[in-house]
């Protein structure tokens, strides 16, 4: 499964997008955003990030900025299931940050949700993040609490959901 937008294509990582991968994520600003990415991040990581993505039906993308001659690698979105709810997760290497980039795939990966007949999605994002947080509020979600996780960084999360 793909989905493309107006000025992205998000589909499942293929091993030649490996590298790539590990660069993106390798930008200390990058990881030191997300919630479980080992540091420093590797080749290899990026392999089995890869291979992993495959396997239980939910959309699980990287997302790629296309221009006349090709596709670059601008990030990562999917979802991942938690007890009983979904929840979102998604990255932009630093080269795409404040594009609209991460705002375009969310609201793809929404829609991609909804036709899927799901109702309840949410996601977090670290507190001092508020990029993060205005890509979820453009989005419709809403502060439901604040929690802490196990991240290594930085452990306050805020919790936000969404009806579909």
């Amino acid at each position: 499964m793909q989905v493309e937008t107006p000025r992205l294509l998000l589909r499942p990582g293929r091993s030649e997008d490996a590298p790539d991968l590990a660069a993106a994520i390798g930008d200390r600003n990058v990881a030191g955003q997300l919630s479980n990415v080992p540091w420093p991040y590797s080749l290899a990581d990026a392999e089995n990030f890869i291979a992993g993505m495959k396997g239980d039906g939910l959309p699980r993308f990287l997302i790629f900025q296309r221009d006349e001659m090709r596709e670059h690698l601008v990030g990562g979105c999917g979802v991942t299931r938690s007890e009983d709810a979904l929840k979102i997760g998604y990255w932009v290497a630093k080269s795409a940050w404040k594009q609209g980039i991460a705002t375009e795939a969310v609201a793809a990966l929404l829609e991609q949700l909804r036709c899927l007949g799901h109702k309840l999605v949410y996601a977090e994002h670290k507190t001092d993040n508020m990029a993060s947080r205005r890509v979820l509020e453009k989005q419709g979600f809403e502060v439901c609490g604040d929690g802490l996780s196990d991240l290594k960084s930085q452990p306050d999360l805020v919790l936000m959901v969404k009806h579909l």
